[in-house]
């Protein structure tokens, strides 16, 4: 009546291509940050507060 789930290897390649994903995204927005200039990053701190 119950049948057992087997997983097969091809199975675990959906998570293991979301966790690179996902990392990658996460680097690249740590990579833009921390390589952003000073102007730019002091300008998008004082955006929320120009009334331009």
């Amino acid at each position: 009546m119950l049948h057992r789930i087997i997983y097969e290897d091809w199975q675990l390649v959906f998570p293991v291509i979301a966790l690179a994903v996902a990392s990658s995204v996460f680097l690249a927005a740590a990579w833009r940050a921390t390589h952003m200039k000073s102007e730019q990053a002091e300008q998008l701190a004082r955006l929320p507060f120009d009334e331009q």
